[in-house]
């Protein structure tokens, strides 16, 4: 089963990356160096990609969000 870190910036997902085992020192180490504000060691329960986190939580991205930075389309009503 994989395992993950979450890379966080401005308290959402912005990265998931696969470990073979809990390494602090690494992920700290990429965090730093990439930008990030954060890594979150998260297993095998990863959340996803732009869930928002508080610290303690993640909370998935709702549709409004997504459609926000390009990511989901709005869905668009047809009329006949």
């Amino acid at each position: 089963m994989e395992k993950h870190y979450a890379f966080i910036k401005d308290n959402r997902v912005a990265l998931l990356s696969i470990f073979d085992t809990q390494n602090e020192e690494l992920a700290d180490l990429i965090a730093q160096e990439q930008g990030y504000d954060d890594a979150v060691w998260v297993g095998e329960d990863k959340p996803s990609i732009y869930s928002t986190y508080n610290g303690t939580t993640f909370t998935p991205p709702t549709d409004e969000y997504l459609i926000s930075i390009g990511v989901l389309q709005p869905k668009v009503k047809i009329t006949e």
